[in-house]
């Protein structure tokens, strides 16, 4: 008889793609050893049933409502949501009836989490911050286990349940190859690269650094800027703004050295990821673990008003292991170009790279595997 596994997330890529990093870790272990195990993915979003397709996944889609912390109508509209999704998780868990529950944390698996509680159901969850959001926080409570990618996560958690993996990676993502991503964008071998990673939205405190700078940096470097699908008519409008007005130069530089996009597929990403020789990022444990894993010297930006502080706390934890942390208070042109220029010194690139990427754990994805097939064959 099959070993069931119900894998439950959704939401934003820093929940999506974890998860379908420890479903792919889980089929790789299954072929190994020829159990026969049955997949189903629960969740909520566009995000996560393309990346169910795109990787062969059963999925079946709860509607979620979302726990936020200041007034808002959305709140009346997400309490609404609740009881259907309720319904549908008690529907669907029952006719799947898992042998685990695997959540990915976050707003779209806490519902699917008290169900798997009233069925009697192991519940494993995994947590991405330095310090655990609040449904991440409830959750903890009902489950068996907890995995956590900072160690720091571990002081709002049982200690006898929390166990650290790191945060699980999509391994596609790490191997691309530099020469065809030097094709795909259109840039010289002979120039450093910049990536600049803005995140679906777009950070625009970042946007506004990188076009103020921009002429500066398209002088010696090549960027590729993902300004966020929100912010792509604006940083257009900008550099657009800097080509008319700007002196004649101008126009040539960023035609030859700067590359616009609103967002990266994984193909592109991992492109992208293959040709930069630095990265400019937000401080979501995605990036971080991503970041580290390539080994990248990278500026990590945290988001000033996350929840619970997590994206400093995750900055943080990662610049004591090489990486340039800036608040958003603190970035300006100047400082960000006198990171840049000082992490692509000869003399310090290979020590960043390495202290970075020692801060990687590029098994998480097996380790959190490995620990939902322990319980194959356990009783409930």
């Amino acid at each position: 008889m099959a070993f069931r596994i119900l894998l439950v997330g959704g939401g934003t890529g820093g929940h999506v793609f974890p998860l379908i990093a420890v479903a792919n870790s889980l089929q790789n272990k299954a072929q190994q050893s020829g159990a026969d195990l049955d997949l189903l993915v629960l969740g909520d979003g566009k995000m996560l049933r393309d990346a169910c397709i795109d990787n062969s996944l059963k999925f079946k889609s709860v509607v979620a409502g979302k726990f936020r912390r200041y007034l808002s109508f959305l709140n009346l509209l997400d309490i609404l949501k609740m009881p259907i999704g309720f319904i549908q998780s008690l529907w669907y868990i029952f006719w799947f009836m898992p042998d685990v529950v695997f959540t990915k944390g976050g707003y779209a698996s806490f519902i699917p989490a008290i169900v798997a509680k009233i069925y009697a159901i192991p519940l494993l969850t995994h947590d991405s911050d330095a310090v655990p959001g609040l449904t991440n926080r409830w959750i903890g409570k009902m489950a068996n286990g907890i995995f956590i990618s900072f160690k720091s996560a571990g002081d709002y958690f049982v200690k006898d349940k929390a166990i650290l993996t790191g945060n699980p990676v999509r391994t596609d993502l790490l191997n691309g190859s530099k020469e065809e991503a030097l094709k795909a964008f259109n840039l010289k071998s002979d120039k450093k690269v910049i990536l600049v990673l803005g995140g679906s939205q777009g950070a625009k405190i970042i946007n506004d650094t990188i076009t103020q700078s921009l002429v500066i940096i398209a002088k010696d470097y090549q960027i590729i800027h993902q300004c966020g699908d929100g912010q792509l008519d604006v940083v257009k409008s900008e550099v657009e703004k800097i080509t008319k007005e700007g002196e004649t130069h101008y126009a040539d530089l960023i035609k030859n050295n700067y590359r616009l996009y609103p967002f990266f597929g994984v193909s592109e990403m991992r492109l992208a990821y293959a040709v930069a020789d630095i990265i400019i990022s937000r401080a979501g444990a995605a990036n971080i673990f991503e970041i580290a894993a390539l080994g990248k010297p990278a500026i990590i930006i945290p988001l000033g008003n996350s929840a619970s502080n997590h994206q400093f706390l995750n900055a943080k934890e990662f610049s004591q292991s090489g990486a340039v942390m800036i608040e958003e208070q603190n970035l300006t042109p100047h400082i960000i170009l006198n990171q840049i220029e000082n992490l692509l010194n000869p003399e310090n690139y290979l020590n960043v790279s390495e202290k970075i990427k020692s801060f990687a754990l590029v098994d998480a994805a097996d380790k959190v595997a490995e620990q939902i097939l322990l319980l194959n064959n356990n009783d409930r």
